[in-house]
C-alpha cells in the first residue's frame, strides 16, 4: 500500500449523499440512480471503495458519475466492520482487510451484485471503478468476463500477471505515489482491446485524493477529482456504452 494508507486518515466531509442504501441479498449497497431515467438501466457501474469503506467522498463520486447516465452501485464489501478496526490503527485495518476479504470473497460478492442488477434493474453491461484496495480488487475482477471496462484510481499494489488474464480494457489513474502503470499496459499488449487501454498519472496529487483522503474543498484537488470523473465517464461511454 502507499504510505498514505498507513499515515493519512480519512478526511471529514459534510456531504449529504443523494442515493439510498438497498439490500442486495445480505449485502448493503449504496445505489445512485440517474435522475433523468427509469428502469431498465442497461448500463451499470460497480464501485469498489478504499480501506475506509462507506466514506461520503466515495458516495459523492458515485453521485457525480451517475450524472453521466449510469446506474452506480457501491457495495459495502466490509459489511460495516471497518469502523471498529480503525480505532486500533491503520495497519490493523489493512491487515484485517487483506486477510478477511480475499479476492475470492470479493469476486463472489461482486457477481451477486451484478446478478441482482440484472434481475432487478435490467442491467446488461457493466463497468467497474476501484480506489486503493478497490483498485487491487479491480485487477482480479477484470479477469472474470463480467465487466466491459475497469477504471483503477490511485490503486494499491498491483501484480503484472493479473493483467495477463484481463478480459476487458482498463484505465489506470495513479497518483504521484502509485506504481507505474506501463508494465500493466504492456502485459495486455496482445489483447484484442490493447489499443483501448488508458493511463494518466496525476503527478500533483497524493494517494487517496479521489476517495476518503481527498479534501475536496481544496480547489486543485476538486479540479483533479472532476478530471478523474470525466475520464471515467468517457472511458465507460467508449467501452460500456450509455443508457
Amino acid at each position: 500500500m502507499s504510505t498514505s494508507c498507513h499515515k493519512v486518515p480519512p478526511v471529514k466531509s459534510n456531504y449529504v449523499p443523494l442515493g439510498t442504501i438497498e439490500k442486495f441479498n445480505d449485502l448493503d449497497v449504496y445505489v445512485s440512480k440517474p435522475t433523468n431515467g427509469s428502469k431498465p438501466f442497461k448500463k451499470a457501474v460497480v464501485v469498489g471503495y478504499d480501506i475506509f469503506g462507506f466514506h461520503p467522498n466515495v458516495k459523492q463520486f458515485c453521485d457525480l458519475l451517475t450524472k453521466a447516465g449510469y446506474l452506480v452501485v457501491l457495495p459495502d464489501y466490509f459489511r460495516g466492520k471497518t469502523a471498529p478496526i480503525v480505532s486500533q490503527g491503520v495497519q490493523a485495518l489493512i491487515d484485517f482487510v487483506l486477510k478477511t476479504f480475499t479476492p475470492e470473497v470479493i469476486i463472489k460478492d461482486t457477481l451477486s451484485v451484478t446478478n441482482h442488477l440484472k434481475s432487478e434493474f435490467g442491467s446488461k453491461d457493466f463497468g467497474y471503478t476501484g480506489f486503493c484496495w478497490g483498485g487491487i480488487m479491480g485487477s482480479k475482477l477484470c479477469a472474470i468476463k463480467e465487466f466491459n471496462a475497469c477504471v483503477l484510481v490511485h490503486y494499491g499494489p498491483l501484480q503484472v500477471d493479473d493483467f495477463k488474464k484481463s478480459q476487458c480494457p482498463i484505465a489506470f489513474l495513479p497518483s504521484s505515489e502509485d506504481q507505474d502503470s506501463q508494465p500493466f499496459v504492456d502485459a495486455m499488449k496482445d489483447k484484442p482491446f490493447a489499443n483501448k487501454n488508458f493511463q494518466k498519472r496525476f503527478v500533483d496529487m497524493v494517494h487517496g485524493f479521489s476517495a476518503s483522503r481527498g479534501d475536496w474543498s481544496d480547489p486543485l484537488i476538486s479540479q483533479r477529482v472532476n478530471e478523474v470523473i470525466e475520464i471515467t465517464g468517457k472511458f465507460f461511454r467508449d467501452n460500456v456504452g450509455c443508457n
